[in-house]
């Protein structure tokens, strides 16, 4: 995941987590074998997790940071079969959640408008929308 998934501000920002498939090891590689290591899946709490250490390291830099902990978040696992989980918590939640099987994506939010909100309300972890600000009739932030 690239570092300037940290640095969104206003809108909603969709994160494919990383895939790893038809990997080789660097030995493998070094020594020219088509030996591949197993797939390997990010998940919603690695990305998360990831993404709260970029925010850290930015906050020590002293940057203006347009996401934060508290960066309410919709964590997405197998969206559209049968056995799909969704969750809606803040950033720092997310980092401790397990979704199960992947494929995994995280959607980090910007400015919501009201039906967002409502429909956010159908998945969210307890508490995880109390932080939303209302900006003004059809906005809200976190």
């Amino acid at each position: 995941m690239n570092e300037w998934a940290a640095a969104v501000c206003r809108h909603d920002t969709h994160l494919d987590t990383d895939i790893k498939v038809k990997e080789q090891s660097i030995e493998n590689m070094m020594r020219g074998r088509k030996i591949f290591e197993p797939p390997r899946f990010m998940t919603v709490s690695q990305a998360a997790d990831q993404l709260i250490q970029i925010i850290q390291r930015r906050r020590e830099e002293g940057e203006e940071l347009g996401v934060t902990e508290d960066t309410v978040c919709v964590g997405v696992a197998r969206l559209g079969a049968d056995n799909q989980s969704i969750h809606v918590a803040p950033l720092r939640q997310l980092a401790s959640c397990d979704l199960g099987a992947p494929l995994h994506s995280l959607v980090v939010t910007g400015r919501l408008h009201p039906l967002e909100v409502d429909l956010l309300r159908l998945n969210a972890e307890p508490g995880a929308l109390e932080n939303l600000i209302q900006i003004d009739s059809s906005t809200f932030s976190s």
